[in-house]
């Protein structure tokens, strides 16, 4: 019996061959000055081929002309529909989408919220008593400008939402969505948000006014596009800010009422606000799956109109579940069908253990750092002129990716691993159930391997005599790196390095000290399992998770600093167990005891059960010397070749291997 899932649904007149759709993604390639290339086409094209129902643009502009010099400064590329100019670009995309069976919508937005400085107000918000910081100066200590929005630059706008609808619908779009979500990211969820409004004229004070903006939008683009034209609007169900602003309640008693009343056809239900609750927008993998749809199930039981649900979905099984239990009539998977845009596709054809799933690592979403294939300037996979032997030493997720492309490629390879499980550093980070999204790579290279009918050896370290037995033609060195441990802790008992912890969490005493304030998720995870944590650094505040993905990072700040952000949920709490401190030397070790001094000259002895050591980390790259003249090909990929995050270690894979 086929899926609910998998049935047609229709809004207004669109029939979409499934209840699966690609939402908005802000990040699709375009030109500098917001025209589509053909990277754009194929970013679309590439979700339609497989299997979506229905694909969406990210929130595309109406106007006016945006500055281009600020978003080159931001290295951001938007796409513009503000000018008849565009509209062969869209054409297109249709047609590229439509050949596959797939419907075309084109998200809107104008002008920015107060994240691109256009406020309904001015700031402090939502008010100078409980003032807060947004993302860019939390993150990047970058304050932005903020102009209060006029009554003509509102007119204005209004006609460009409704000019654009026109374009978007002559270029061949099947429906255009309304972006009335995301707090400070949009124009027209900063003017319904009392968070941000606090206007005295027509758009600000009620309800009624605040919801004016887009209400009018919404009536002149139905004018444009007629009846028969389905217009969608993305709403946050709750803002995640608290009482001051949209709230789930809110949403229910007025947003959804006045825009159904206004004529839209769907509600597309997400949360969050980007600039001070980014946690229900880019969610990280902190957060359990699906782990908003309880309120998308509230906005639906509150409207007869179909609903569209979001959130860290990347289970069509999930997915299917959410439909099945009438919690959305359809389900967007964005993350998911960038880490694999064949998800529908190979689920229909039973192969769903050969779907990528998405790890939520936050570290870009196009490109996909785990799906080097979404890259913009990427290698195509081509059959190799010449098969060679291929031998991959070390099995993380570099050197099985760089095993699993060589053997697409017609290369018969083997692959050794000194240890008795593959996955290397991302199978231990997966240990926690903080990072536990982390074993969805390994699992699926790991399915790969045996797929891909690739040699694996493990238990066997590879020296020159085994090497020089297999004689092979190239060597991809993919050893991994060590993490050092300083002189002082290395002859005392009850230390560990970071991954050696992550493997012997049972060891771990309940007094815990961990030395590198990189291990912030770590440190919450011993915390969060009731051991006493003290996460401790050389830098400031600054270099808290300093490498950690914004999105993460933003996580970890609410949770670990006095950073002014609003902390209305369980998740925005301050914690006070892990203690940080900042700015630490250590003087001495010894006797199960930390001796420490601050920048202040402040010492402090910290005992301790277990000392964590999370600091640098060096390549395992002695073979690579010992190699040279013995094979006629040797390449370092992943840490062996730079110590880098993920995306780096899948990237060099492919870089390499596609060469070869």
């Amino acid at each position: 019996m086929t899926k609910k899932i998998f049935e047609p649904f229709e809004i207004n007149g669109m029939v979409l061959k499934n209840r699966l759709g690609f939402p908005p993604f802000l990040n699709m390639p375009a030109e500098e000055d917001c025209t589509i290339n053909d990277q754009t086409v194929r970013w679309f094209e590439d979700r339609a081929r497989g299997g979506a129902g229905l694909v969406m643009t990210g929130a595309v502009l109406v106007g006016p002309e945006p500055d281009y010099a600020m978003l080159k400064m931001l290295d951001m590329t938007r796409v513009g529909l503000f000018d008849d100019k565009f509209v062969d670009g869209f054409v297109r995309i249709a047609d590229a989408v439509h050949a596959h069976g797939a419907k075309f919508g084109v998200q809107l937005e104008g002008l920015g919220g107060v994240m691109s400085g256009k406020g309904p107000s001015l700031p402090p918000y939502p008010d100078a008593e409980d003032a807060t910081d947004g993302f860019l100066k939390i993150i990047y200590n970058f304050d932005v400008p903020i102009t209060e929005v006029t009554i003509e630059e509102l007119e204005a706008v209004k006609q460009s939402f409704a000019d654009a609808a026109g374009r978007a619908k002559k270029a061949g779009a099947d429906c255009v969505e309304l972006h009335c979500a995301h707090g400070g990211a949009t124009l027209n969820c900063s003017f319904i948000s009392p968070y941000y409004n606090r206007r005295t004229d027509q758009y600000g004070g009620s309800w009624e006014n605040r919801l004016r903006l887009s209400t009018e939008i919404i009536q002149g683009i139905r004018k444009v596009v007629g009846d028969d034209f389905p217009i969608l609007a993305r709403i946050s169900s709750d803002q995640l800010v608290g009482e001051k602003g949209i709230t789930l309640a809110d949403t229910i008693k007025y947003v959804v009422p006045a825009l159904e009343k206004a004529g839209i056809d769907c509600f597309d239900v997400t949360q969050g606000d980007m600039t001070r609750s980014q946690q229900g927008i880019i969610i990280p993998m902190y957060y359990k799956r699906g782990c908003f749809m309880d309120m998308t199930a509230e906005v639906k039981k509150a409207t007869n109109l179909p609903v569209i649900g979001v959130g860290r979905i990347v289970d069509i099984d999930m997915a299917n579940q959410f439909v099945e239990d009438g919690k959305a009539d359809l389900i967007f998977m964005g993350r998911q069908f960038t880490a694999d845009p064949d998800t529908p596709n190979k689920y229909l054809a039973g192969k769903a253990d050969e779907i990528r799933k998405c790890i939520a690592c936050n570290m870009a979403c196009g490109p996909c750092p785990i799906n080097y294939e979404i890259h913009r300037d990427h290698i195509p996979l081509t059959q190799a002129e010449i098969a060679k032997k291929v031998l991959v030493i070390g099995g993380g997720v570099a050197g099985m990716e760089a095993a699993r492309i060589a053997s697409l490629r017609g290369h018969q390879v083997t692959l050794m691993e000194k240890s008795d499980r593959l996955g290397g550093l991302v199978t231990s980070l997966a240990k926690t159930p903080m990072t536990g999204e982390f074993g969805n790579l390994v699992e699926f290279l790991s399915t790969q391997m045996e797929k891909r009918n690739v040699d694996v050896k493990m238990n066997q370290e590879a020296g020159l005599v085994e090497v020089e037995a297999l004689q092979p033609d190239v060597v991809l060195l993919s050893t991994g790196s060590t993490m050092q441990i300083p002189a002082e802790a290395k002859s005392q008992p009850s230390v560990m390095d970071h991954i050696d912890a992550l493997e012997r969490m049972d060891e771990i005493g309940q007094k815990v000290v961990i030395w590198g304030l990189v291990a912030a998720d770590f440190a919450i995870s011993l915390a969060n399992a009731g051991k006493d944590v003290v996460l401790m650094g050389r830098g400031g505040v600054e270099t808290l998770a300093k490498y950690y993905p914004s999105g993460r990072r933003f996580f970890i700040l609410r949770q670990l600093t006095d950073v002014r952000l609003p902390r209305v949920t369980p998740e925005g709490a301050r914690l006070s167990n892990p203690e940080v401190l900042y700015q630490i030397t250590v003087e001495d070790i010894a006797n199960n005891e930390i001796k420490t001094v601050n920048n202040e000259g402040t010492q402090r002895a910290i005992p301790y059960d277990t000392l964590i050591i999370s600091r640098e980390r060096t390549p395992n790259d002695q073979l690579f010397e010992a190699l040279q003249g013995k094979v006629a090909e040797v390449h370092k990929i992943g840490d062996c070749s730079s110590i880098e995050e993920i995306q780096e270690a899948i990237l060099s894979a492919n870089e390499i291997t596609r060469k070869l």
